[in-house]
C-alpha cells in the first residue's frame, strides 16, 4: 500500500471516529465564578445583561421586578447572576439535558431536548422551549417561546415574545470549568443582538434547597 493510500485511509478513519465520538460528559454541579476572577489563559466573565441596548425605553416599576416577587427571571438574566449554581443532568436515554437551578424559584427547571426541532406552535412560558445539538465538544442550545413577563436585567429592560437565545456551553480546562456564551436576539426590543460570557466552576457538592422570599 502506498503512502498516499495509507494517508487517505487514515483520514477516513479519523473522520469516522470524529463523527461517532461521544459528546463530553458535562454532568455535575457548577457555580458561576466572580467577575474579578481570571482563569488560566486570561479567561474571565465578559459582558452583562445590564448593557443590552433597547429600541425603546419603557418606564417600569422596579418594585414589580419578577426577581423580587419570587418569579422566574428567564435564563438570559439568571445565568449571569452572581452565585448562580446549577446542576446538569444529561438524560441520554430520553434525548435531553436537564438543567436544575439551586435557586429554583427564579430559575425553575430547564429541559433541553436534543436533536429535535421546535414545535410548530410553541406554548409561551418563562423559560422558553429549548432544543440542543452537539457541535464537537460544544452543546449549542436554541431557545424560543418566551412570554414577555421576564426582564432582561435588573433595570427592567423589557423583551418581546420574539426573544431568541442561542447558548454555547462547553467544558474547558480538563472539565474543571464550563464556558457559557449566550446571544440574545429580539428585533422588536433590542437594537442589535447582545452576547455575554460566563465561566462556571465544577463543584464537588450537591445543589441545596434555596427558598425565595419577597424582595430577595
Amino acid at each position: 500500500m502506498t503512502r498516499a493510500l495509507v494517508a487517505v485511509f487514515a483520514a477516513v478513519i479519523s473522520c469516522t471516529w470524529a463523527v461517532e465520538a461521544e459528546p463530553p460528559d458535562i454532568s455535575g454541579v457548577y457555580q458561576v465564578i466572580p467577575d474579578a476572577t481570571t482563569l488560566p489563559g486570561g479567561l474571565r466573565n465578559e459582558g452583562s445583561p445590564e448593557k443590552v441596548a433597547l429600541r425603546q425605553l419603557k418606564t417600569v416599576d422596579l418594585k414589580r421586578d419578577p426577581a423580587k416577587m419570587c418569579q422566574p427571571i428567564g435564563p438570559f438574566r439568571m445565568m449571569a447572576r452572581a452565585d448562580t449554581k446549577i446542576e446538569l443532568a444529561p438524560a441520554l436515554a430520553h434525548g435531553m439535558v436537564v438543567m436544575l437551578f439551586e435557586d429554583a424559584s427564579h430559575g425553575l427547571i430547564r429541559t433541553i431536548f436534543l436533536n429535535r426541532s421546535h414545535p410548530e406552535k410553541t406554548a409561551l412560558n418563562w423559560m422558553g422551549d429549548s432544543v440542543g445539538r452537539w457541535e464537537d465538544t460544544t452543546l449549542v442550545v436554541d431557545t424560543i417561546g418566551f412570554n414577555d413577563q421576564t426582564w432582561l436585567n435588573d433595570a427592567g429592560a423589557q423583551h418581546s415574545e420574539a426573544l431568541h437565545l442561542i447558548e454555547r456551553i462547553r467544558p474547558i480546562l480538563s472539565g474543571k470549568y464550563l464556558e457559557y456564551k449566550v446571544t440574545a436576539e429580539d428585533p422588536k426590543s433590542l437594537t442589535k443582538p447582545y452576547t455575554y460570557t460566563r465561566y462556571y466552576e465544577k463543584l464537588k457538592s450537591e445543589i441545596k434547597e434555596d427558598v425565595c422570599e419577597d424582595d430577595q
